[in-house]
């Protein structure tokens, strides 16, 4: 069983996450612990010391519970929450990251709806949390069913790195899995070319998901622009790469799609 972190404010982004975190567990055994962080704007030091800043610790976590649990109520989502949501208080980047590492959770979850600009998305995969974390990040950008999923290759891809932690995420999921072999071609059309063009790093990598049981469906090598790539996914229900480089044609394609991001590294 998959133990995962799903973050969640009262907002669009998180209700967006709440429902595909919950139709994801339909292809992946998976449980969730909710998490919400409280950063209040005033000093903490205001709060005092002893029952005092306790009293004051006691309300923030009580409004924070009162959030996820009227986010889950008005969604009416089914599916199954390990114990109450967890409620931290503090730089939402850190207390998150803490308990990542801490409570060894195998995957985080949360919705971001703001990640087609390039900037954006680079400073957000690029943060503390995504760069320290011990887990594949999932970014949940719309609100699809995750009932067919894409690996993304390419220039920049480890696949060993991509393989394992794909297998230890997915290995009994029941979700459909597709190769893709990007490689960037401004100029023209998008094309299919023959698998060849992945070289020998495509031909083990597929080798690798064979022998551990893992049937895959289409493997293709494509070039084209990161827009045209981006809008050939849209079908997809998840695309799993690994981290992308800066300025890399890989991390416009992943900016520009329109499907949920899992990132590992």
């Amino acid at each position: 069983m998959i133990k995962g972190l799903l973050v969640l404010d009262e907002n669009l982004a998180s209700s967006i996450a709440l429902r595909y975190a919950c139709r994801l567990a339909d292809y992946l055994p998976i449980k969730f612990k909710a998490a919400h962080v409280e950063d209040p704007d005033a000093d903490r030091q205001s709060a005092g010391v002893g029952w005092i800043k306790r009293i004051w610790e006691e309300g923030i976590e009580d409004a924070g519970r009162q959030t996820v649990r009227r986010l889950i109520q008005t969604e009416k989502v089914d599916c199954e929450f390990m114990g109450d949501p967890k409620i931290l208080i503090g730089d939402h980047n850190q207390e998150l990251l803490n308990t990542l590492w801490r409570d060894s959770y195998q995957l985080f979850i949360e919705g971001n709806l703001n990640t087609s600009n390039i900037d954006d998305f680079y400073n957000l995969i690029t943060s503390e949390l995504y760069k320290n974390s011990p887990t594949p990040m999932l970014i949940v950008k719309n609100l699809v069913t995750p009932d067919k999923a894409v690996l993304v290759c390419g220039e920049g891809v480890r696949l060993d790195v991509l393989g394992s932690q794909f297998l230890k995420i997915a290995k009994d999921a029941s979700f459909t899995v597709d190769i893709l072999f990007y490689k960037h071609e401004d100029n023209g059309e998008l094309q299919y070319l023959d698998n060849s063009e992945g070289g020998s790093a495509l031909k083990k990598f597929e080798k690798m998901l064979s022998e551990n049981g893992f049937q895959i469906g289409q493997s293709r090598v494509i070039s084209g622009s990161p827009a045209q790539t981006a809008d050939l996914l849209r079908d997809y229900g998840l695309a799993i790469t690994t981290f992308p480089a800066r300025k890399s044609a890989r991390l416009e394609l992943l900016a520009n799609i329109p499907i949920p991001v899992m990132l590992c590294q």
